[in-house]
């Protein structure tokens, strides 16, 4: 069972692990953080803010709409309880499920300019640190400088874990 509507502003990872598990709604108290695979499942494939305009989610969910880092409406990224471990930053990241444009920060390789774009697609699944500051990353993150937003939205469910 999903909640209908999303947090309506984005947390970091820690803050939004409490906000559903002290949730008590329609008479339920068993309200959690989704893992990768739960969250990933609400991906409507056949909906994106470039084909749409809407999120990539069935319009029966309320789902926020934010200005992107280019200015732009688009959709948020949603935490899940999934850690993302790496070499570099062992446990301190968790994966996120994108609603809206995965975008990233690219720079040609003869230039200056960076340019934001949807490197990535509605429905992808990246990582972004649990904590810290989203400003510490001008240009993004990885070969595809994805956004880092550190504070996301979250749409919590309750009942049995999927594995």
């Amino acid at each position: 069972m999903w909640l209908q509507a999303d947090s309506g502003k984005g947390m970091a990872w820690g803050d939004t692990l409490g906000d559903c598990e002290n949730l008590a709604y329609a008479g339920q108290t068993d309200w959690r953080l989704p893992n990768a695979k739960e969250l990933q499942s609400l991906v409507d494939y056949t909906r994106a803010p470039a084909t749409t305009h809407s999120a990539a989610i069935d319009p029966m969910f309320k789902t926020t709409a934010i200005s992107d880092e280019g200015g732009h409406t688009n959709y948020p990224f949603y935490w899940t309880s999934t850690t993302h471990a790496n070499a570099m930053n062992s446990g301190g990241n968790s994966v996120y499920v994108a609603f809206g444009e995965a975008l990233g920060w690219l720079k040609p390789p003869t230039g200056n300019t960076y340019t934001l774009l949807d490197v990535h697609g509605a429905g992808a699944q990246r990582s972004d640190p649990k904590t810290g500051n989203a400003s510490d990353y001008p240009h993004g993150h990885g070969p595809q400088g994805d956004i880092i937003r550190i504070n996301n939205y979250v749409r919590c469910v309750r009942g049995e874990t999927v594995k």
